[in-house]
């Protein structure tokens, strides 16, 4: 059984550990950036698994202050949004739908949000180095291109899908 729930401090080593496990596709942390991350995100989310945490989620809106070149890129161009900054699992959860879960339940905090509700869902998939599994992942998910960036040493696509407020789910259009 895996559990979704919201980050607590005593989560530190097992979402570190998931985290590095993630590595190049999310950039490294320290246990005390994971901490400052984790206070100014929206939601930060784990799945837990038998064994402890198995993945991290970390969602942060256009108010954070983040010093990231794709955040940055995202406040330019999107004004009010909510961003996922990584999602990371340990090699164990890889396949398993727990990506999947921690999205459902981010989309669903968002949806009973009402500052939230209706802003667009945003994130970054690295295309150099190529990660076409997580790109795969995030359309199947709904996520549609919306832009695209070239760093140098990075170059990444950027990815958005609209969030369904809550008392509009289940209403056919």
């Amino acid at each position: 059984m895996i559990d979704i729930r919201p980050f607590t401090p005593a989560d530190t080593d097992g979402a570190l550990a998931a985290n590095e496990a993630s590595l190049p596709a999310v950039n490294s942390l320290t246990p005390d950036e994971l901490r400052a991350l984790a206070a100014q995100s929206r939601h930060t989310l784990v799945a837990v698994g038998p064994d402890g945490v198995i993945g991290l989620m970390v969602c942060l809106d256009e108010t954070a202050d983040y010093d990231s070149r794709n955040f940055a890129w995202l406040k330019q161009n999107l004004g009010r949004f909510s961003y996922v900054d990584r999602i990371a699992l340990s090699p164990a959860a890889r396949g398993s739908g727990t990506g999947e879960r921690l999205y459902r339940a981010l989309l669903a905090l968002l949806a009973a949000d009402p500052d939230r509700a209706a802003l667009p869902l945003a994130c970054e998939v690295n295309t150099r180095p190529a990660n076409p599994g997580s790109l795969r992942f995030h359309q199947r998910l709904g996520f549609a291109e919306i832009g695209a960036n070239d760093h140098g040493d990075k170059a990444v696509v950027y990815l958005a899908r609209a969030v369904v407020p809550a008392e509009q789910q289940g209403v056919s259009a």
